[in-house]
């Protein structure tokens, strides 16, 4: 993975006006500065060395490790407009465009307060604090703790690593062992044996979980597990070397050095996928499964899935989030509604929210929830308009609701059959076009007018010619 980078050193500065004194005053500020140098803990230890933590340093708030290779950063990332934080690795040279790649631990490891975070290394083991209060620590691996002191240090892999400073091949812990739904290239599925770790991918969203693991009955076997189910496949031997007599699966390095990939696992789907700078797309190169026939949920949000042919489409009134990931195959990143709620753009649309009917459905979607003070479509339908997250409404067996995301759509080949309501938008009222209405409806009145006087005098004047002849 080629890339590169600048990197403008950190250095402290002083504001205010200068304030002559005599040299012992001086020679005491200098000493006291440099004192502040070397025991700042780890906000200054972690500018002097930007891959590396030792013992009794570390970084806080929004500081990072970066790789020496510049390839990675690691440090507490926020995924979209949460507002929590976790500890991640991201792609530097990709911008707004790098994935992160969450430590799986960042269920349980939530910051709230970014400045108060902090990532310390206090013998063999790393610790995450905020405001003083430990939220989690690391593992140590093997025997135990190392002789000579331990190191974290941020692989040119983006695999962050505790090891022995005088060995640097024993690993006491490293975050390839605890990925979440991603895995990076070096990256191994199955049996660490360096650590002894069992890694396995998996994903996460609401109630809805899935992991993938590797299938050692099988050569470059795996099991894909999504609400309880299991689909087992085979990664193809360009993308990964066994390892351990099957036990693990090493992620390959792409063919070029130029590229960059990574494993996904999101929803049904597995999928390898490399960055296209063309398009600015993360593309699949290898999908698992390539339909949607052993599960919905490989069609992404409001996504359907037609059982028959296997292929996914969006419902009504959405379109395709990513259209050239559509075209290889890579159907998980699903749908986006295609006209605005009527609340989502406070009402300014040329009418309300409707409803359009999908029936004929392999049961309901994932994750509705009842509405028992619901009793008739009407209340039903009243109740997700009165909320604006609610996606989709059914009253199949009482009123169900369905809020922000729709999983799991699929047409069923035979009855029984399930039937919801999907909640569509409006277009946006043309601020133009009312102007113009008005312009248009004046020019009328205008002309109306005028005709209606002109009407008036005409019939004046015959009513004088009339009453003229009527005379003579």
């Amino acid at each position: 993975m080629a890339c590169s980078f600048l990197w403008k050193q950190w250095r402290p500065t002083e504001r205010g006006k200068p304030v002559r004194s005599p040299s012992s005053r001086a020679t005491t500020m200098r000493l006291a500065f440099l004192f502040l140098l070397l025991s700042g803990g780890g906000l200054l230890a972690a500018a002097a060395s930007m891959d590396t933590i030792l013992p009794g340093e570390g970084i806080s708030g929004n500081q990072t490790l970066i790789s020496k290779n510049g390839a990675f950063e690691l440090g507490f990332f926020t995924p979209s407009v949460v507002i929590h934080y976790f500890l991640g690795v991201r792609l530097r040279n990709l911008a707004g465009y790098s994935p992160t790649f969450w430590i799986k631990d960042r269920v349980y490891i939530t910051v709230t307060n970014l400045p108060g975070a902090v990532l310390e290394l206090f013998g063999d083991k790393l610790y995450i604090k905020e405001a003083g209060a430990s939220l989690w620590e690391s593992s140590v691996a093997g025997n135990g703790s190392s002789s000579s002191g331990a190191a974290a240090v941020l692989l040119d892999t983006g695999d962050l690593v505790v090891r022995d400073q005088a060995n640097s091949s024993r690993v006491l812990w490293r975050s390839f062992d605890y990925p979440g739904d991603a895995l990076l290239p070096g990256g191994k599925l199955g049996l660490d044996t360096a650590t002894g770790t069992n890694v396995s991918l998996t994903f996460q969203v609401s109630s809805l979980n899935g992991s993938l693991r590797v299938d050692t009955a099988r050569r470059n076997g795996f099991v894909l597990t999504i609400d309880g189910h299991d689909n087992r496949g085979t990664f193809p031997d360009w993308m990964v070397t066994s390892q351990d007599n099957g036990r693990s699966l090493l992620l390959n390095q792409p063919d070029t050095a130029s590229s960059t990939e990574f494993l996904q696992f999101k929803l049904g789907q597995v999928s390898l996928l490399r960055w296209s700078p063309s398009t600015t797309v993360w593309m699949p190169r290898w999908t698992f499964p390539s339909d949607c026939k052993s599960s919905g949920f490989v069609c992404g949000d409001f996504g359907f899935c037609t059982t028959g042919a296997g292929g996914c489409q969006c419902v009504d009134g959405f379109k395709q989030s990513y259209p050239e990931q559509w075209e290889h195959g890579y159907f998980v990143t699903g749908c986006s509604r295609s006209l605005p709620l009527s609340c989502e753009a406070d009402g300014q649309t040329e009418h309300g929210d409707s409803f359009a009917v999908l029936d004929k459905l392999q049961g309901l979607p994932y994750n509705g929830y009842d509405e028992p003070a619901a009793a008739t479509d009407e209340d039903c339908r009243a109740a997700c308009l009165s909320r604006c997250y609610c996606v989709a409404y059914s009253i199949e067996s009482g009123c169900k609701l369905w809020n922000y995301n729709l999983y799991n759509l699929s047409s069923a080949a035979r009855p029984p059959y399930s039937k919801i309501y999907v909640r569509l938008g409006s277009k946006l009222r043309s601020k133009r076009g009312l102007a113009t209405r008005w312009i248009v409806l004046l020019v009328v009145g205008s002309v109306a007018v005028t005709s209606a006087m002109l009407a008036v005098n005409l019939m004046e004047g015959d009513d004088s010619a009339i009453y003229s002849m009527t005379q003579d």
